[in-house]
């Protein structure tokens, strides 16, 4: 695994070109999370939304993972960074494996009906599985969201790219999209 330091430094690079926007009916977060918030909530095409977290995503270089609700109670999953470049924006409607994580990766159900093994490890690994030519977790940490907590891994594939993946322990994968340049989104009007 590299460490948070490579990843860092190279997720730095790609910040360099962030754009900003402007609020569209969030809610305040934790300090250092609001300029992330803003941009993420901004672009959402289903206004008003509302903030349910926004935590650090773990690449330790200032990045915030922002969790909304859309008006229609939809749920979506945003990494933005202190100047509101958008590098990943997701909605989250179900699990992208439709129950097949356990067996890709070779999970057990236990005498317990649950899965052997420390659940962050499990979603590293099924988020690895889900690349297509396999690759690598270059770090992860707690999603932040409580209503169904999950793990958020960074993964690069054979090539060299990178990934941000939302998983559980369970072995489900929410969320998976490929991180780069920031995303151009254009704001919506409410």
């Amino acid at each position: 695994m590299k460490s948070p330091m490579i990843l860092g430094a190279s997720l730095a690079v790609l910040a360099a070109g962030g754009l900003t926007l402007t609020t569209a009916g969030a809610t305040p977060a934790e300090t250092g999370h609001e300029a992330a918030i803003e941009a993420c909530s901004a672009v959402n095409p289903s206004q008003p939304v509302s903030v349910l977290n926004a935590v650090n995503d773990g690449s330790g270089i200032g990045f915030s993972l922002v969790w909304l609700q859309d008006k229609d109670g939809k749920l979506w999953m945003c990494d933005a960074d202190a100047d509101g470049g958008i590098y990943a924006y997701s909605i989250v409607t179900g699990d992208l494996l439709q129950g097949d994580g356990p067996e890709l990766i070779g999970l057990q159900l236990a005498s317990s009906g649950g899965y052997d093994g420390e659940p962050q490890t499990i979603a590293e690994k099924v988020c690895v599985a889900h690349l297509t030519e396999g690759g690598k977790a270059l770090l992860s940490t707690p999603d932040g969201l409580a209503a169904d907590p999950g793990f958020i891994v960074f993964v690069q594939d054979t090539d060299g790219f990178n990934y941000l993946c939302n998983a559980t322990g369970d072995a489900m994968v929410w969320a998976f999209e490929a991180i780069g340049d920031p995303i151009e989104v254009p704001s919506q009007v409410s």
